[in-house]
């Protein structure tokens, strides 16, 4: 009689060790796909905080060509040039 309990003890132990091991599993699972959408987004911040700083670090000289540019565009109407340096017929 001893050994019917023992196997019954044995399988249901069994049993629950297995349901573990799913549970375990697909715990892992979910905690990786986790870990990975963390990192991505890291990734992603990294890369805007980076290219934010290049803009300001940069802003002195992006302000000059601006600047050029909207000085050129106004110098060539100013002279009567359309875009193509070509003067105007009319």
């Amino acid at each position: 009689m001893s050994s019917i309990t023992s196997s019954l003890n044995n399988l249901i132990s069994s049993f629950l060790d297995i349901l573990k091991s799913i549970f375990n599993t697909f715990y892992s699972a979910l905690e990786t796909v986790f870990a990975t959408a963390s990192s991505l987004l890291s990734s992603i911040v990294d890369l805007f905080s980076g290219f934010v700083g290049f803009v300001l670090g940069n802003i002195v000289i992006i302000g000059l060509i601006v600047a050029a540019f909207v000085g050129y565009s106004a110098y060539q109407q100013k002279q009567g040039r359309n875009k193509k340096g070509m003067l105007k017929t009319s």
